[in-house]
C-alpha cells in the first residue's frame, strides 16, 4: 500500500527538476496579463492531469496554446468557485469587522481562511480531474469530506502557499502562479495517494 507523499520532498524535488525555475518564470509573467493567464491556469491544470495519470512529479512542456487556453478556462471555474470566491467572502466579512474596531480578528479570519480555501480548492480540482465533469463540482458535501479529512497533512502546505503569497505580493504573478504549482503537485499526489489506498483496501 503506498503512502501519502511528505509535502517537504514534493517541493524539494520540484525546485530541483531541470528547467523548473524557467517554466515558473513564463507562467510567473502570464498571469501578469488578464486574459493571457489562462494560458498560464491551463499549464497547471495540464500539471495536475498529468500527475493524477502518472503518479510523479513532472512538469509539462509549454506547448498545444489553443489547448491550453480553453483548459485556462476550465481551471479558472474550479479556482473561482472553490478559492477565489471564499477568500472574497471571508475579506467582506473582515472589513464590516474592521469597522467595529477588531482588525486583528478580521485578519485572522482572512489568513484562516486563506488556508483552508487552498485544500477546498485542492480538493475540488482533484475531483473534477476524475472525469472533466463540471457536475462533480456540484458535490459539495465530498469535496468538504476530503478537505476535512485532508487538513492535518496540509498544514505544512498550506502556511507554504500562503508564505509565498505574503512574501511575493508585490510580485502577484510569480506569487500566484509559484505557489499553485507547488499546492498542485502536492495535493494531487496526496489524493491519488489515498484514491490508490481505497482500492485496494479489503
Amino acid at each position: 500500500m503506498k503512502e501519502t507523499p511528505i509535502f517537504e520532498e514534493v517541493f524539494s524535488r520540484l525546485l530541483g527538476m531541470p528547467g523548473f525555475w524557467l517554466k515558473v518564470l513564463a507562467g510567473s509573467l502570464l498571469c501578469f496579463i488578464p486574459v493571457v493567464n489562462f494560458f498560464a491556469f491551463g499549464y497547471l491544470l495540464r500539471l495536475s492531469r498529468e500527475i493524477k495519470r502518472s503518479g510523479r512529479v513532472a512538469l509539462p512542456e509549454w506547448d498545444n496554446w489553443p489547448e491550453l487556453f480553453v483548459d485556462g478556462l476550465k481551471f479558472s471555474v474550479v479556482w473561482l468557485v472553490y478559492w477565489l470566491v471564499p477568500i472574497l467572502l471571508a475579506w467582506a466579512v473582515s472589513v464590516l469587522i474592521g469597522l467595529i474596531s477588531l482588525g486583528a480578528l478580521s485578519y485572522l479570519l482572512v489568513s484562516l481562511v486563506f488556508m483552508l480555501s487552498s485544500i477546498l480548492f485542492s480538493a475540488a480540482l482533484y475531483r473534477y480531474n476524475r472525469r472533466a465533469d463540471f457536475k462533480d463540482l456540484l458535490n459539495l458535501p465530498l469535496i468538504l469530506r476530503m478537505s476535512l479529512g485532508a487538513i492535518s497533512k496540509f498544514i505544512t502546505p498550506a502556511l507554504v502557499f500562503v508564505g509565498i503569497f505574503a512574501v511575493a505580493a508585490p510580485l502577484y504573478g510569480f506569487a500566484l502562479f509559484f505557489s499553485f504549482i507547488t499546492l498542485i503537485a502536492y495535493s494531487t499526489l496526496f489524493f491519488r495517494g489515498i484514491e490508490q489506498q481505497q482500492k485496494v483496501a479489503p
